[in-house]
């Protein structure tokens, strides 16, 4: 562990801090929108596919529905789902989504990768394609590289992207908008938030028309999908509202006045980071690694908690912070609790994110950062937000420019002649 940073460092730039604190205002309006009388409704999967297509007279959540192992008595169709950095993160997400709640294989892809492959799709399949700006252009290559293919016009394609009007939206068959707003910063905040919200409220509706939950367990759902922006406000006002003051652009903190500021302090001299997940909370384990690396320009490394022993628990020490997402909601939390133990045996320096009335990992953790209780499936929405944070406050505290990050763009182009990026593909 690394020696305290004084607290008394300035904090900069606002305009990431804000997109952050906007995430519930866009999450309450997602669900006034798409969440009516204890059900999740998106207008555009109920709207047929138009003539010329292969599944023309279809709705998409019909077709969607039909690949459920519930549903379908032969070989089932499935889902890809592919995306770029933070949208291949929610991808994975997306797969346990849909897998769970509608019992459809599914494929989470890089698009990077997908985009040279010759894919292997059939008719009825489903691709689903995730990018903030909708113009990533390994995932609009990808699209195209599918709908190329021999059973092409027989594929629903999904766009989940946060404008509309991009590449993305105008050519795939379905789009659903994220409408997050405009992000200031270059790193995903509440774009990847709200997608992933989306993601689940689709996944719910597609459940719902394969293998329907039963009556108290959707009304249970519903209520925790309504009450999340509310959990995800508390977690911002307990974790950083003293420094959203808005007219501010330069304070100082003291010792105590900010836990993950002191977090931060605390651990922005270390080398490396380990994130650890599991389920549902091992893409935010991802994503966390991602954004540590993004914004403070730290080498951080996700992994399924389990397979902390396979390799990674040899550099583990007293020097490796490794921040661990081990909610009760998690039913392998026994299991990812004895991974705590393992780290505390080699002294490695532990941050655990749970349920604020869980008390049970004071003693094994240095600093345990709490969140209100909510589903399993949506766990990973509210404990994003702390690691979102934290790789804001250790990106300030190395003065780097967190709006900003060196190499990283939002912007790509796409031309008639081909598309190339100009930057980094979000």
């Amino acid at each position: 562990m690394q020696a305290p940073v004084q607290a008394s460092d300035r904090i900069g730039s606002e305009s990431m801090l804000n997109d952050i604190w906007d995430t519930p205002k866009v999450l309450s309006s997602l669900t006034s929108k798409y969440v009516k009388d204890g059900r999740v409704e998106f207008p555009c999967l109920h709207e047929k596919l138009p003539e010329g297509h292969g599944l023309a007279g279809r709705t998409p959540l019909e077709v969607m529905s039909a690949c459920s192992q519930a549903i379908s008595s032969s070989l089932s169709n499935k889902f890809t789902v592919i995306g770029s950095g933070s949208s291949w993160n929610l991808s994975l997400l997306a797969e346990y989504l849909v897998e769970h709640l509608a019992r459809i294989p599914v494929e989470a892809q890089y698009a990077s990768e997908f985009r040279y492959r010759r894919p292997l799709m059939r008719a009825g399949d489903v691709m689903i394609v995730i990018s903030s700006s909708g113009e990533t252009a390994d995932a609009v290559e990808s699209l195209r590289n599918v709908q190329r293919s021999e059973n092409g016009r027989n594929v629903l394609t999904v766009a989940i992207v946060n404008k509309a009007s991009s590449t993305l939206g105008r050519e795939c068959d379905v789009c659903i908008d994220v409408e997050a707003g405009v992000e200031f910063g270059v790193a995903s905040t509440k774009v990847f938030t709200s997608t992933g919200f989306v993601l689940a409220l689709v996944a719910f509706q597609i459940g719902e028309a394969c293998v329907p939950m039963a009556p108290a367990e959707r009304v249970a759902f519903v209520k925790r999908l309504e009450e999340l922006p509310g959990s995800v406000q508390e977690v911002l006002d307990g974790e950083s509202q003293v420094l959203h003051k808005q007219g501010m652009e330069e304070r100082s903190l003291r010792i105590g006045e900010c836990a993950l500021w002191d977090i931060g302090c605390q651990n922005v001299l270390a080398q490396n980071f380990i994130f650890l997940g599991r389920g549902f909370n091992f893409p935010i384990a991802l994503e966390g690694a991602m954004k540590c690396k993004e914004l403070a320009y730290i080498h951080a490394e996700g992994y399924p908690a389990a397979e902390m022993k396979h390799g990674p628990i040899a550099l583990i020490d007293q020097f490796m912070p490794v921040v661990v997402v081990c909610p009760k909601a998690d039913p392998s939390y026994e299991k990812v609790k004895a991974n705590l133990e393992e780290v505390k045996a080699r002294n490695g320096a532990t941050i655990a994110i749970t349920e604020s009335y869980n008390d049970e990992l004071e003693e094994l953790c240095e600093y345990v950062i709490k969140v209100p209780e909510t589903h399993e499936y949506l766990m990973p929405l509210l404990a994003v937000i702390p690691l979102q944070l934290l790789a804001y406050m250790m990106g300030i505290l190395r003065g780097n420019s967190v709006d900003a990050p060196r190499g990283l763009k939002k912007s790509v182009s796409v031309k008639n002649d081909g598309i190339e990026s100009n930057g980094y593909p979000r």
